[in-house]
Order: structure tokens, then sequence, then C-alpha cells
């Protein structure tokens, strides 16, 4: 389904899966992370959009992709403000809670990423030039790499 289909099938414009999946996934954050713990993953959650933040600049800029709808500068801040740090919140907050599953969260987030970046392609709201979703794919490896990285450094120095 094209751009035009989804704005057809869902009322509204290409910011709209946007907001659904940013509103969405801070929206699950907030109701299943108890309060307690928000201010532990604070770190997280500032990192993970910074570093959404640095990689989509230099995808943008190194003309990798480009971003379909509403952008500053050419960046999706729905993607980086929106959608990215509430991921890495949940991805430690889970691996915290459930420390036999660590890999699997992890791995998890990883293919989560990996298939909502295709879809969004499908969508129309991601247009790959020197890109493609199995550069994607594996691109969501470091990344959560480092975000796993920073979390345990994090709490060493705690």
């Amino acid at each position: 389904m094209g751009a035009g289909g989804l704005k057809r099938r869902i009322g509204g414009g290409i910011l709209l899966a946007y907001r659904l999946v940013g509103v969405g996934l801070w929206l699950l954050f907030l109701l299943t992370v108890p309060r307690r713990e928000w201010r532990a993953l604070y770190p997280t959650l500032i990192f993970t959009a910074l570093l959404g933040t640095i990689t989509d600049l230099l995808g943008v800029t190194l003309g990798q992709w480009e971003y379909i709808g509403p952008t500053t500068g050419g960046l999706s801040l729905w993607s980086d403000l929106g959608i990215a740090p509430p991921q890495g919140g949940f991805a430690v907050y889970l691996s915290k809670r459930y420390p036999r599953w660590t890999w699997l969260i992890w791995f998890f987030w990883m293919g989560a990423n990996a298939l909502g970046e295709w879809l969004f392609v499908q969508w129309g709201l991601i247009r790959y030039h020197q890109w493609n979703t199995l550069k994607a794919s594996l691109f969501y490896v470091p990344f959560f790499a480092l975000i796993f990285l920073q979390e345990r450094w994090w709490r060493q120095q705690a």
C-alpha cells in the first residue's frame, strides 16, 4: 500500500502514522514501566534520542534515505524523539526485569525496528536512496548494542 492508501485508510496525513506509533509507544512505556523506575531510565531515553538524531543526521546528509512528510532539516523528529526513546527505555527496562531473557529482548527490539522501518518504507514515509532493508536490519544491531553498552556504563558509574 502506498502513502496515498495509508492516508485514505487511516484518515489522516503522512504524519498520522508517526504520531500513532510515537504516542502509542510513549503511552505503553508510561503505563507499563512503574513510575518509581522512570528516573533510572532517563539516561537511556536521552541517549537513545541523541543516538537516533545523530544516525538520522548522518543517513540523511549522506544521501542514504529521506523522510517523506514533515521534517526538520530533513530529519524526522517524530522518529528520533517520539519513537526511538521509548524503544530504548523498554529494552533496558525489560532486560532488567527479565534478565534471563535479555538477549531475546534486545533481538526483539532490533527485529521490531527493522520491521517498523520496512512498513514505513512500504507506506511511503521513508524513501531509500543508497539504503535498503538489509542495511537497515543490520544497522539496528550496533544501534541497540550502543544503547546496551551505554546502560551498562551508566550503571557502573552510579
